[in-house]
């Protein structure tokens, strides 16, 4: 190294003098990054760094030329001045624009800057701009701008006109298969207003109302299904037990038929007769409740004539007011069931009917001045068709047997009257 640099190969004295001008450049970046971070004496530093690296450049350039344009110096002398003067120079300077440089990159890893900040926000997996009133955006992330491109074939130029487009739906599909939601914010920088658009991710939460919003729908249709089948069941229910009620009706009458034939061919037996007699008033019974359920007009007036045709007298204890046809279809089966069972089982001459009436519900209690059931009624055939009507539609029923026989009825209003 103490051979003169003038003496150094061609080639040598060329990337001397590139390494030179590499050390002027790094202290310039050097000089530039401290000052971007407000560290003036760090900055200070390195722009003398920088002079010195000039320093060295012309320094080698001079060598390599054998010569000096300001005359401070000899030809002779430079020829003379050893390699190493230059080398060692510029091997601390290279040393200390490296930890500069080093202490740069450490200071950015520690703090926050605005570089961190816009590398922050442009991994948010939600779209971000901020703009001005104009529309002029002043940060907008990668996220946002692929949203805008989605949704108007180009770039994010103008932040009031996307929102003016996000605000005519409250969520967006986008081709990707994505759903989107907006949210604005009016903010304020230095006094003035800063507009903020948030492009929130809901693809998730949108595919699960969609879902819930089918399941819901074939929830209804189902529910719709099962209340028609409902209804069917009903209607066919009530149909078998009309046919069941002819059918009985059919072997009734053949029975009484033959019983009447044999009370007039006969000799007259008047105890035959008056058996007679009360099978016809049974039949007769059993024909009025055949009869399909209808809306009465007058409730009072059907029952005094169905009484009529049974031969009984109705005592009444208030009458049903309601206008609820549910309410009142169960009333008049009870009433027939009672009415029925007085004069079949206790021929009684009258029936008591006690109505009393709530908001909610109609209380009907039948007696009948019959003779006493000798022992504990069992609820066969009417009666127990009857409860299975109540209790399905939310009423309950009460058979006492002692002192006397009394059935007593609870009817819900607003019910429905179906045989499930």
């Amino acid at each position: 190294m103490t051979m003169p640099f003038a003496s150094l190969p061609v080639r040598l004295q060329n990337t001397v003098c590139f390494w030179a001008m590499l050390v002027c450049l790094i202290s310039m970046a050097d000089a530039m990054l401290f000052r971007r971070q407000r560290r003036r004496a760090l900055c200070a530093l390195s722009t003398v760094h920088f002079f010195a690296g000039f320093m060295c450049v012309y320094l080698c350039l001079a060598l390599r030329e054998a010569r000096l344009t300001h005359g401070f110096t000899s030809e002779a002398a430079l020829t003379h001045i050893p390699a190493w003067c230059v080398a060692v120079p510029l091997g601390v300077m290279t040393l200390a624009g490296a930890l500069l440089y080093r202490n740069v990159r450490r200071w950015r890893r520690d703090h926050i800057t605005a570089a961190s900040i816009k590398e922050s926000i442009d991994n948010l997996p939600a779209g971000v701009c901020y703009y001005l009133d104009e529309g002029r955006c002043m940060l907008v992330n990668h996220r946002m701008n692929e949203i805008a491109l989605q949704m108007t074939g180009r770039q994010l130029q103008n932040g009031a006109a996307l929102r003016e487009l996000a605000e005519k739906e409250p969520v967006h599909l986008l081709p990707d298969d994505t759903a989107v939601t907006f949210r604005h914010r009016l903010l304020e920088l230095d006094g003035a207003p800063l507009h903020e658009l948030i492009a929130d991710d809901i693809t998730e939460l949108h595919r699960r109302a969609e879902q819930l919003r089918r399941d819901n729908e074939r929830a209804r249709r189902l529910s719709e299904s099962v209340r028609a089948y409902g209804e069917t069941i009903a209607d066919t229910v009530r149909r078998n037990e009309i046919l069941q009620a002819k059918i009985s009706i059919h072997d009734e009458m053949n029975h009484l038929i033959l019983a009447t034939r044999r009370a007039v061919d006969g000799p007259a037996d008047p105890v035959e007769r008056a058996e007679t007699l009360r099978l016809w008033q049974r039949q007769a019974l059993l024909l009025c409740r055949e009869a399909d359920e209808r809306e009465h007009s007058n409730v009072v007036s059907d029952l005094d004539a169905l009484a009529k045709a049974i031969g009984v007298r109705l005592n009444w204890q208030g009458s049903p007011e309601t206008d609820d046809r549910a309410a009142l279809t169960l009333f008049l089966l009870s009433a027939r069931e009672a009415m029925a069972n007085a004069a079949r089982h206790a021929g009684a001459q009258q029936v008591t009917i006690a109505v009393t009436e709530t908001v909610e519900t109609l209380t009907a209690v039948f007696t009948n001045d019959g003779a006493a059931p000798s022992r504990p009624v069992s609820e066969t055939g009417g009666l127990r068709n009857l409860r299975s009507r109540l209790e399905s539609a939310g009423g309950d029923m009460t058979v006492c047997s002692a002192p006397r026989f009394s059935l007593t009825v609870s009817i819900p209003k607003g019910g429905r009257d179906h045989a499930l």
